[in-house]
């Protein structure tokens, strides 16, 4: 017989199966229990994640309440309030599709992506008061900069004084990023109580996306309650267009704070903007063609009601030139230096004595005389043909000092509200228009005598 060891089998005598011995009692595991816990847990985790990948995206979507926008949106969607939007990257609503954002919704954008709704289609935006609708940036707050994302671009089909009309920022062969045409009555969409925060990537070199871009956008297109804060652009640019808006603020736009270009020819009422020591540059930046001063339809958007404040000297209030037409009323200026108003370029002249050009209403925050505020241009600076510029705001402008009651200038806890100087017992209107609110008697964008001024509850100033 062939002797058993005792890690052999054996036949048990009671079913002549082959058994395999019994462990010895003093045997120990070959893991101690904390490692066996460990290993089991590692085993779990495994199996979770294979579970995590195996499920599709709406199931995900439940779990997390986010949504990765990767594609392109080419029929009606909505995006709810109870889930977060990711924009992964350059995402068009196009084919004629609507998206609608529900009040309360965040979108959040990684770098590299924006929004662009092309023509034909609409964004459909409507927050209210106490549930804007916000598009901030991706990274976590404090951590937040100008340039995170893109911005949200909207192009329609009404006029420009340029053919084939392209969107900066976009590959100039996507046909989405074209805009323009002869739509008259047309609409890009309604955006209300929205907030557009840390946008403005750059595309490439020298050419940056804006907060907000409008090219092209009809005269129904609804803007209004709309805060940009920190571009790394422009804060809001017109593409040609009459695309009009009221109850706006631009908050610390590192280029301009409102651009316009190629013909646009929208109102805009109740206008706040903001400008930060060390960034930024013009408040307003108009220009009717960059190629054809006499391009037409010419540039020609009326405002009232608007007020523009500088952290500094640094920053000029307006430059209008390239052949700019428009009308200003109401205008509250605080802590520019000279030349606030800087005019530019032979066509501007003419313009103003053909009341193309015209201002009315000025208050500017100044102990100093008109002559002061506008010295006389030499060399290089002295690119207006001639025109004297004291002389011309001589008539509309008022000054006073000390205009705020509190620190309008404060980039984190602004304040807008004026003192009493700022207001009127009547006041006139850029045009005959009933898009005008008549009741706003008083210089720049707030009243100064209510207590709970129009753009508080739904505002944010934060740094990062």
């Amino acid at each position: 017989m062939t002797a058993h060891t005792p890690n052999s089998s054996f036949l048990s005598a009671k079913t002549g199966y082959a058994t395999s011995p019994r462990p010895s009692p003093n045997r120990k595991p070959v893991l101690p229990s904390v490692w066996r816990r460990v290993l089991m847990a590692l085993i779990a985790l495994g199996g979770l994640a294979l579970l995590v990948s195996a499920l599709d995206s709406p199931v995900m979507e439940q779990i997390t309440g986010t949504v990765h926008i990767d594609q392109d949106i080419g029929k009606d969607t909505t995006w709810h309030a109870n889930r977060t939007y990711v924009l992964e990257t350059d995402v068009f609503v196009h084919g004629g599709a609507r998206l609608t954002i529900e009040p309360g919704t965040r979108i959040l954008g990684e770098h590299g992506s924006s929004l662009i709704v092309a023509r034909e289609s609409q964004l459909i935006a409507r927050g209210t008061r106490s549930a804007p609708i916000v598009f901030t940036s991706a990274q976590d707050v404090g951590e937040r900069a100008r340039g995170d994302w893109g911005g949200v671009v909207l192009l329609g089909e009404d006029r420009t004084n340029e053919a084939f009309a392209r969107v900066e920022g976009v590959d100039g062969r996507d046909i989405r990023g074209h805009f323009g045409g002869q739509v008259e009555e047309g609409s890009c969409g309604e955006l209300t109580f929205v907030r557009i925060e840390y946008a403005g990537y750059e595309a490439f070199p020298g050419n940056e996306l804006n907060g907000l871009t409008l090219g092209g956008c009809g005269p129904d297109t609804v803007l209004e309650h709309i805060q940009v804060h920190k571009a790394l652009d422009d804060g809001i640019e017109f593409f040609g267009g009459s695309a009009s808006m009221r109850h706006v603020l631009i908050t610390g736009a590192r280029d301009d704070s409102l651009d316009w270009d190629l013909g646009w020819n929208g109102r805009v009422q109740h206008l706040i903007i903001q400008q930060h020591t060390g960034e930024g540059d013009r408040g307003f930046e108009g220009d009717n063609s960059p190629e054809r001063d006499d391009a037409r339809p010419r540039s020609t958007p009326e405002f009232s009601n608007v007020t523009l404040i500088s952290n500094s000297g640094e920053h000029t209030a307006m430059v209008l030139r390239s052949g700019t037409a428009g009308r200003f009323g109401n205008i509250l200026i605080a802590g520019y230096g000279t030349h606030p108003i800087d005019l530019r370029d032979p066509l501007t002249g003419s313009l103003l004595e053909h009341n193309q050009l015209a201002f009315d209403s000025l208050l500017i925050e100044s102990s100093r005389s008109i002559e002061q505020i506008w010295p006389a241009e030499t060399g290089e600076k002295n690119n207006d043909a001639g025109v004297d510029e004291a002389t011309v705001f001589a008539a509309p402008t008022q000054t006073a000092e000390k205009l705020f009651t509190q620190n309008a200038r404060n980039p984190r806890q602004p304040v807008f509200r004026p003192g009493m100087q700022a207001y009127r017992e009547q006041a006139s209107w850029p045009s005959d228009s009933d898009f005008w609110d008549r009741s706003a008697t008083y210089y720049g964008a707030v009243d100064p005598q209510v207590s709970n001024p129009w753009y508080l509850g739904w505002t944010d100033f934060s740094e990062n």
